[in-house]
């Protein structure tokens, strides 16, 4: 039966994928595009949240990646590959220097602290005019291309969307199952016995930390490229608080869990579109409604009916 289950819900999830294709439309692409790159960046905080940790630091992972690809790319003529490794390694690299100290805290002193990093890149975005823009932002960002191959029409994004979200979801599954995933699942349940076995808890911490920061940094690529514009707003602390939400109603005990939020979640704001006035009230009785009666998330749900 459980194998049955998850045979089901992937195909669902695959019937998701695909249905733009199906649908059509501008809109419907935008859609899509904009959960893809809001799943990206609520896996790379599912993986925190696996080994027990809230990073709200997330967003400003999201935001690195994103400066970094669009200043490589329209002032330093990178291409957007090359532009696209750089905007996941630089905050890999980054995290993975920071998490030797602060991967040192645990609980709400770790969630706080991230939160403060959050604000301190979003501050460097602002006050640095040069090169970052400040509150204006940078513009005129390069479309993405491919070996000469332009993805300026949005189901090419797409499809180059969903190729990337695809491979962030197989380095989720190296690294949550087998060895590995015993190991990151002692780390939130047991870290004493991990480390009884000779195994450097900080160190894999470390790793996790680098790993779901490169996650956000594309992320952050796909948003800077797809929109040609971006400000150091829309990647403050409430865009991880989004992403932590996506993982809350989803499930952030299955990595289904992210991919069923985003899809639910993000498309949601546009359905109560013509309410303009009672949008965020009748998005939060929506959100309060899901936690009431599905408190463990959507995939918590359907573990449960197996």
């Amino acid at each position: 039966m459980r194998n049955y289950a998850q045979i089901v819900l992937a195909l669902v999830i695959c019937a998701a994928a695909l249905s733009p294709f199906l649908i059509g439309g501008r809109f419907t692409y935008h859609i899509a595009i904009l959960i893809g790159i809001n799943l990206l960046l609520a896996l790379s905080l599912h993986l925190m949240l696996r080994i027990g940790q809230l990073s709200l630091v997330q967003a400003g992972f999201m935001g690195i990646g994103a400066y970094a690809s669009a200043l490589l790319t329209r002032d330093v003529g990178f291409p957007f590959l090359l532009g696209m490794l750089m905007a996941i390694a630089i905050p890999a690299a980054i995290a993975f220097v920071l998490g030797t100290v602060i991967l040192k805290v645990r609980g709400v002193h770790f969630a706080l602290l991230t939160f403060v990093m959050g604000e301190a890149i979003v501050l460097v975005f602002v006050e640095f005019v040069v090169p970052f823009g400040g509150n204006n932002g940078l513009m005129r960002i390069p479309a993405a291309s491919i070996f000469g191959l332009s993805l300026h029409d949005r189901p090419s994004f797409y499809v180059f969307v969903l190729v990337v979200v695809g491979a962030a979801l197989l380095v989720l599954r190296g690294m949550l199952h087998g060895q590995s995933g015993r190991i990151l699942d002692g780390l939130d349940k047991n870290e004493a016995l991990v480390q009884s076995f000779g195994i450097d808890a900080l160190g894999w911490r470390r790793f996790v930390f680098a790993v779901s920061a490169g996650i956000a940094g594309a992320s952050g690529c796909l948003y800077a490229h797809y929109l040609s514009y971006i400000s150091p707003e829309a990647f403050n602390v409430i865009t991880s608080i989004n992403a932590l939400v996506i993982n809350v109603v989803g499930g952030a005990s299955l990595i289904a869990g992210p991919i069923i939020g985003a899809v639910l979640l993000v498309p949601l704001p546009e359905l109560f579109r013509s309410a303009i006035t009672y949008q965020q009230f009748l998005y939060g009785i929506s959100l309060l409604l899901l936690m009431l009666f599905m408190p463990q998330g959507i995939a918590g749900l359907l573990r449960r009916k197996k």
